[in-house]
């Protein structure tokens, strides 16, 4: 049983596991219980194999760029692509988990300007637009980039978001400045590329001290599998073999300075009740739970390379989103007459507050109104921008408003710092403020 895939965060605790259960296992009280083993690649017959990177060394990039836009313009219905990832029931879930994984690891926030390098016709482009990212959808056909316009045009993003911008890749360097983007997704298409070391080394290029690039591919037998023959045969795409190691050099010398890898289940591991309690104890189920989890990360590569340098924490992601408030207003107004407030805020975390105007991730204070029993009346009551400039942390605010007027009874006012189209301050921990008011009829 190999227990080295197993988190260190139990060590004596797996290791007298695995020792109670080989002793069970030479007393014959309990078989060895092991993930199934892996299908073995079994290559079609010598004559009808093709090697991936002789496929590579005798066609050029142009013929196989012209074979990929073949294959998209030769299409006479878009449906499925258009319907991407929910196609089909089969692959549904797997294109959903992969693309979970991607935006966890890439540590999105709006704003954020993403290459979505080899995206085909555009369903992560999509989803990332939604989110509120500056997406550039990068391909190597015209045809289908043409399908992810159309993708835009029939479901348009929610919302008012940045418009997208589709670009032609001539397989060599992307039409982009240097330290231009902060974060580059290839979902399942890093493998088709015919010069993995001169694509990694332009993502270095391109993106911006502590960016980010994200990749969903599968792992060092790739082009092996009968799919990866059958597509490499029939459209004459490249079906490259994913060694982490190499790019991982490659990477290193680029400027990518850490790199991470995702591991997980497709399908998850299921157990019943009785087995699940015994999983969160560190029981038996724990390693077997591992032991399914390293099968299936055989023929699975999701990681992360991040450039070097520190990237700018401001307020349009959460981390780091903290305020100090204080208010001064009466206790007491007539009905009809505005709430005199005087505000001062103080950014106590380590975020940069970007100006109240910008969209997504300006500040501003905002309120909640309740009644005098505490129910909530008027959830975005008021909003106050604190300033045009950014203020930096430490620094301090100071605000004098008036709130609309209030017809007479009791009020509870909660006043909060938000950070427009991310977050109010308080779901991160920071501290609102209360004042009581009585209006008078």
């Amino acid at each position: 049983m190999d227990i080295n895939v197993l988190t260190l965060r139990h060590p004596i605790v797996l290791l007298r596991l695995a020792v109670r259960k080989m002793l069970r296992v030479l007393r014959k009280e309990e078989p060895v219980v092991k993930a199934p083993e892996p299908t073995p690649v079994t290559a079609p017959p010598a004559d009808d194999f093709i090697d991936v990177r002789q496929l590579i060394a005798s066609t050029s990039m142009e013929a196989l760029h012209e074979k990929a836009e073949t294959y998209f313009s030769s299409l006479t219905d878009w449906d499925h692509h258009l319907a991407k990832p929910f196609s089909t029931v089969s692959e549904a879930p797997a294109l959903l988990i992969n693309f979970a994984t991607m935006l966890q690891g890439m540590r999105l926030f709006p704003g954020l300007r993403v290459v979505d390098f080899g995206g085909g016709t555009g369903w992560a482009s999509r989803y990332l637009t939604q989110l509120g990212c500056e997406v550039i959808l990068v391909d190597v056909s015209k045809t289908a980039l043409d399908i992810a316009r159309e993708l835009y045009r029939r479901h348009p993003p929610i919302g008012k978001r940045p418009e997208p911008r589709f670009l032609h890749y001539n397989g060599t360097r992307l039409d982009l400045g240097d330290e231009s983007v902060d974060r580059i997704l290839c979902f399942d298409a890093f493998h088709h590329a015919t010069n993995p070391d001169e694509v990694i080394r332009d993502f270095a290029r391109v993106l911006v001290p502590g960016g980010i690039a994200a990749f969903a591919e599968p792992g060092p037998h790739h082009s092996k599998f009968p799919n990866s023959q059958f597509e490499m045969r029939t459209y004459g795409v490249v079906e490259n073999d994913v060694d982490v190691h190499a790019i991982w050099k490659t990477a290193q010398e680029a400027g990518f300075v850490d790199i991470k890898f995702a591991a997980y289940n497709i399908p998850p591991y299921q157990i019943d009740l009785a087995g699940y309690d015994d999983l969160l104890n560190g029981g038996e189920n724990y390693l077997r739970w591992a032991e399914f989890t390293r099968y299936f990360m055989r023929d699975v590569r999701n990681f992360f390379l991040k450039k070097a340098g520190d990237e700018p924490v401001d307020s349009r992601q959460t981390a780091g989103l903290a305020a100090t408030i204080e208010i001064s207003m009466p206790s007491q107004v007539a009905a009809g007459e505005k709430i005199a407030v005087h505000a001062s805020i103080t950014n106590s975390g380590r975020a940069l507050w970007l100006p109240s105007a910008i969209v997504p991730g300006g500040v501003s204070l905002g309120s909640h109104l309740y009644d005098g029993d505490g129910k909530l009346v008027t959830f975005d009551h008021d909003w106050q921008p604190l300033s045009d400039e950014r203020t930096k942390p430490g620094e301090s605010v100071t605000l004098d408003f008036a709130l609309p007027p209030l017809a007479a009874g009791s009020y509870i006012i909660e006043f909060d710092c938000v950070s427009n189209g991310v977050c109010w301050f308080a779901q991160m921990g920071s501290r609102a403020v209360r004042a009581a008011v009585e209006v008078k009829g």
